[in-house]
């Protein structure tokens, strides 16, 4: 949806003017709905309706209100707008930041860059179990051209570091150094097997090939995200459903925005992975102010071995790197943004690998460090405060399993999770005290109030002086909405309410 009106912002880091496009807002309800996460068996939802969130849907956002709104914990999917009550939902979720320009690539992380770079440049692992169908050995000499090879020349796999024939690997000489190298150079080693990288268009074994697309929908798309879907996290057939990708992959309320890159714009994309011509993976990415918002990864089970999903992160955070270079926002201030943390959740344990990284504190929208968090949330389940132990509390939701913690699903694993928590929430009280890190709708600021639009029969107007404020039940809508945001939108918001 088109935005209806824009408004000033600040200034880019050259000093320009630019116009910062109104968002536009529905406020839908605080709600409790099945979760995810504490379901017992894989697949399924809880029983009790004990994940708590208040939930907005966005008909126009821009990215700087967007970029706003993660750091006071909100998150989309698709069009719709979430925000966890860290308070009383089941199972907390914490947004987590990783400074981009402080990260350096763990050995192992390191090990997966080497591996596929390996792979592209002289077919190493070709032929192994996930690294490509069991037939492509056959099928590259009759599908899409690969790039001219060299592999199985001495010369080129002595390039790699690999011994001739005959010779064993030295496992130890030379290794510390070579690290510290790689550690120093990662960003460079992110790109060393892309095709249109080599300048010296090198004889590599295979064409690998990143883009960047606004998201759209194709039926190449979908069908490896329905591959993915059920190979992958088990969905049932049924489940997947182009309506399903399309709502929560393709869909999104941020509109294109230019930036002061011809590279680069502002809003929802999709990064293409492509080996010899085939779709082997495709990022879905918001593009915002200060930081590249991760929001889903889809790939190809016959590549599992690759560990994509690793990779992803790496050539993500070096986006962000990159798009700082290009001086989109100050130096040393971008953030690789990879959504929501559940400490109790071992398949979200992987995002603490990427360090330094920061967790947003609910009750004072401030990020800190995860090494002081870490210590907290091993002891309590849920903190509100990583200044304060006395916010902790280690108490589980009232329907899980005593014993071990139960074995969630990946986060994100099923698109229909998503359409079934906007299904089956039931409304509830906007609770007082309101949630961490909100306002009390009852006592908003006055420049709040007066900074607020309201979009009625397609015209615009403040807030005070609109018809939804002068019906209690509108009132209520719009100060429960206006207590989620807070300052975030002062001046940038148009609150639709649906009448």
């Amino acid at each position: 949806m088109a935005s209806y009106a824009s408004s000033t912002a600040d200034s880019t880091s050259t000093g320009e003017e630019i116009h910062e496009p109104l968002s536009i807002l529905q406020p839908l309800s605080y709600s409790a709905n099945s979760c995810g996460y504490c379901a017992e068996v894989k697949g399924a939802r809880s029983r009790a309706k004990s994940s708590k969130s208040y939930g907005a849907w966005a008909h126009a956002l821009s990215a700087e209100l967007y970029s706003s709104l993660l750091d006071r914990g909100w998150r989309r999917s698709g069009s719709y707008m979430y925000k966890p009550d860290m308070r009383n939902t089941c199972c907390p979720q914490y947004t987590i930041s990783l400074d981009a320009n402080g990260f350096k690539p763990s050995r192992s992380q390191r090990q997966v860059l080497a591996r596929f770079n390996a792979f592209l440049r002289t077919g190493e692992r070709e032929g192994q179990p996930g690294w490509g169908p069991q037939a492509s050995q056959e099928a590259s000499t009759s599908g899409t051209p690969r790039a001219p090879t060299a592999a199985g020349t001495g010369g080129a796999d002595v390039a790699m570091g690999e011994p001739a024939p005959g010779k064993k690997k030295d496992k130890g000489r030379g290794k510390g150094k070579a690290n510290q190298a790689e550690a120093a150079d990662w960003g460079e080693s992110v790109h060393a097997g892309d095709w249109d990288r080599s300048l010296q268009h090198e004889p590599f074994r295979h064409r690998f090939e990143f883009t960047l697309e606004p998201a759209s929908y194709n039926d190449e798309k979908f069908q490896l995200f329905k591959r993915y879907q059920i190979e992958v996290h088990e969905e049932p057939a049924s489940k997947v459903s182009e309506k399903g990708f399309r709502r929560f992959l393709v869909d999104t309320p941020l509109d294109m925005e230019p930036t002061v890159s011809p590279d680069y714009s502002y809003g929802s994309h999709h990064g293409l992975w492509r080996l010899d011509g085939r779709l082997i993976a495709f990022a879905v990415l918001d593009l915002l102010p200060g930081a590249v918002s991760s929001v889903y990864f889809v790939w190809d089970p016959d590549y599992s071995g690759m560990s994509l999903g690793k990779l992803s992160a790496l050539r993500e955070a070096q986006m962000v790197r990159e798009m700082e270079k290009v001086g989109l926002w100050p130096k040393g201030t971008g953030r690789y943004m990879m959504g929501f943390y559940i400490h109790t959740c071992p398949k979200m344990r992987y995002k603490a690998d990427y360090q330094p990284s920061f967790l947003l504190e609910p009750e004072t929208n401030r990020y800190v460090p995860w090494a002081q968090c870490k210590p907290l949330l091993d002891v309590s389940r849920r903190v509100l405060s990583f200044t304060d132990p006395a916010s902790a509390s280690s108490a589980a939701p009232p329907h899980a399993r005593s014993g071990t913690p139960p074995t969630p699903p990946p986060e994100d694993a099923s698109m229909a999770d998503s359409d079934n928590e906007m299904n089956d929430d039931d409304d509830a009280a906007f609770p007082s005290p309101p949630p961490p890190g909100c306002l009390d709708p009852h006592e908003l600021p006055k420049e709040l109030l007066i900074d607020t639009f309201v979009l009625e029969k397609r015209t615009l107007m403040p807030l005070l002086l609109s018809s939804a404020w002068h019906d209690p039940v509108t009132q209520i809508e719009v100060r429960e909405l206006l207590a989620t945001t807070g300052d975030a939108g002062k001046g940038k918001l148009a609150i639709w309410a649906g009448r």
